[in-house]
């Protein structure tokens, strides 16, 4: 049975967790922004074995950043929980995935789909310079 004055801690624990869960993503591509207006980069990307090639991104804030990602090995997917992006990659197909990099700073992406023993390790980075 739980007490109900030693049970605080939970209830500050849930309500924590409710508020994180429910903040809501930034939008990967504003509306109404004109790609012609801002710089634009495209980067291509290949997922295989558990690892991003690039693992490691580097932009300049402020620009449009396509990334060509293809699967070569198997399905996986790439989710970027900050921008509210999570595509499947089935494999030897590519997909384009467009983030307007507003603000500095990182954002880490990681494999969506199961792909094997190594698939929590499967991640990158996204550094807005």
């Amino acid at each position: 049975m739980i007490r109900l004055e030693g049970a605080w801690w939970l209830a500050a624990a849930l309500v924590t967790l409710v508020a994180c869960r429910s903040a809501r993503p930034r939008t990967a591509v504003p509306e109404g922004l004109d790609p012609a207006s801002v710089p634009n980069r495209t980067i291509e990307v290949t997922a295989e074995r558990f690892e991003y090639t690039p693992g490691e991104i580097r932009v300049a804030q402020g620009t449009l950043v396509t990334l060509k990602v293809t699967a070569l090995d198997a399905t996986h997917g790439i989710a970027f929980e900050d921008f509210g992006i999570d595509v499947e990659l089935p494999r030897s197909q590519s997909r384009e995935i467009r983030i307007y990099a507003a603000e500095k700073g990182e954002h880490v992406f990681r494999c969506s789909r199961f792909c094997g023993l190594g698939h929590y390790g499967m991640k990158g980075k996204l550094i807005v310079e």
